[in-house]
């Protein structure tokens, strides 16, 4: 039989653990609150209070865990609820860093979902589990107490009485934070009802706007192809005028040398073919200039088509597409494994593909070239990066190297600056972003965040 001493200590101990588990609620109750209150408001009000919560779950956590190393039931409880705490913390973290990144919708997109509502569910039960059983456990010890004389019932009455002043504490706190909680629900549902209304507005405007500009890129390009296209066939037809006046020129200065110049000869033999040469440089990168913004257009008016696309293999179908370039660069492609996502496989070859070939054209001959993608999952976002050592672009580059027609560095490679644009494009057009951090003479590496599930209608 345990002395009063240890049966006191034991009820203590209940309480501590009761006390712990509630402390572990009211974290999550602040993290959760602050959150939701923060997406629909911006408020740093409602941030500090989220980040609050976040820092005291791991702490209550390994008190609650440590209290309960005597009690295989109550463990195998914290285990099974270990896995949603996990989940509602990445949840939390996910949508508030979406929110501080200016990306409001697609975080509150995340809380939609109902999965961390479910998450909190499931991590209530257990928690009620767990109080179930220490409340059972105080009772016994209660009675045990009682059963040791006097002495130890004086003992365990003011046990119990610590207890009930720790409960009664631990009640006004949670009715303190269940009133805070609801005023902050009726103040995000008070925002959220006009919430949805002004994003569908914006998002139409925009929409709009998109549409214009696709049009607008459509038809100034196709206008233009007409008369380049008479531009071409007349520089065609004054190639061969130009082979009829050096004909005759040979003729003239057979018959008459005298009459034929040095300046008529420079004229037909020298200027009269540059200009043309120059005229023919110029009309074929203009029709290459507008060949790209037709298909710049095009793309933004597919509708895309999402599958399910096993991104590990889509990546070693560029490599091995690349091969040739690479093995006369002497450069390896490293593809790591790539979480799977559902979205458009042309957008997704062509944004790859680019990223890749440029990463082997911009190789740096002095040393092994060296191609690396590895990716990541994000909770409901996937993170594939391509990382070279190549040649690296100026800090002052790295914003305009996505416009359309600009480059930079030294300019010892074809193309007319349009690959990046037409990548962020479409990037953007499957829900995603882009970035890219580099460092000239060391390499670059561009980050691509996207969605694992794209939405497939036009325009979205």
């Amino acid at each position: 039989m345990l002395s009063a001493r240890e049966e006191t200590a034991l009820v203590g101990h209940t309480v501590d653990v009761r006390t712990e588990a509630s402390r572990l609620l009211e974290a999550l109750i602040d993290a959760e609150t602050g959150q939701r209150g923060y997406l629909l408001t911006g408020r740093q009000f409602y941030l500090d209070r989220h980040l609050a919560g976040m820092s005291a779950i791991e702490p209550s956590w390994s008190r609650l865990r440590a209290l309960t190393g005597d009690n295989l039931e109550q463990q195998q409880r914290l285990a099974a609820m270990h896995p949603l705490v996990r989940g509602k913390i990445a949840e939390l973290s996910q949508t508030t860093a979406l929110a501080m990144a200016g990306r409001q919708r697609a975080a509150l997109e995340v809380v939609r979902t109902d999965r961390g509502k479910r998450l909190m569910e499931g991590i209530r039960t257990q928690l009620a589990a767990i109080q179930a059983e220490e409340a059972r456990l105080l009772d016994a010890r209660r009675t045990a107490a009682d059963r040791s004389g006097v002495l130890l019932l004086v003992l365990s009455i003011s046990g119990l009485g610590i207890a009930g002043l720790l409960g009664a504490a631990a009640i006004a706190s949670i009715l303190r934070y269940a009133r805070g909680l609801e005023q902050a629900n009726a103040e995000v549902r008070s925002l959220n009802e006009g919430l949805e209304a002004i994003v569908a507005e914006r998002t139409a405007d925009l929409q709009a706007a998109n549409d214009e500009i696709q049009r607008f890129a459509y038809i100034v390009s196709h206008d233009l192809r007409s008369p380049l296209v008479n531009v071409m066939g007349f520089t065609a037809e004054l190639e061969t005028a130009g082979g009829q006046a050096r004909d005759l020129l040979g003729r003239a200065e057979a018959a008459t040398p005298d009459v034929v110049t040095r300046e008529h000869r420079l004229a037909v033999t020298e200027d009269l073919p540059e200009a043309i040469g120059f005229i023919r440089t110029s009309t074929a990168k203009m029709d290459r200039l507008i060949n790209a913004i037709l298909k710049l257009s095009r793309e933004g008016r597919r509708t895309l088509a999402p599958e399910q696309i096993d991104m590990t293999a889509l990546l070693n179908d560029i490599a091995g597409s690349l091969r040739q370039q690479t093995e006369a660069a002497n450069a390896q492609i490293e593809i790591g494994q790539l979480p799977a996502i559902v979205s458009d496989r042309l957008a997704l070859d062509q944004v790859f593909g680019n990223l890749v070939e440029n990463a082997v054209k911009y190789l740096d001959p002095a040393r092994t070239g060296h191609i690396r993608v590895n990716g990541k999952s994000l909770g409901e976002l996937v993170e594939i990066a391509v990382e070279d050592n190549g040649r690296g672009i100026d800090k002052a580059d790295q914003e305009r190297v996505f416009d359309l027609f600009r480059r930079a560095g030294v300019q010892d490679r074809p193309g007319e600056g349009i690959g990046l644009a037409h990548v962020r494009a479409l990037v953007r057009r499957l829900g995603g972003a882009i970035a890219l951090a580099s460092e000239p003479g060391r390499g670059s590496r561009f980050t691509v965040t996207l969605p694992k599930q794209v939405k497939g209608s036009a325009g979205e």
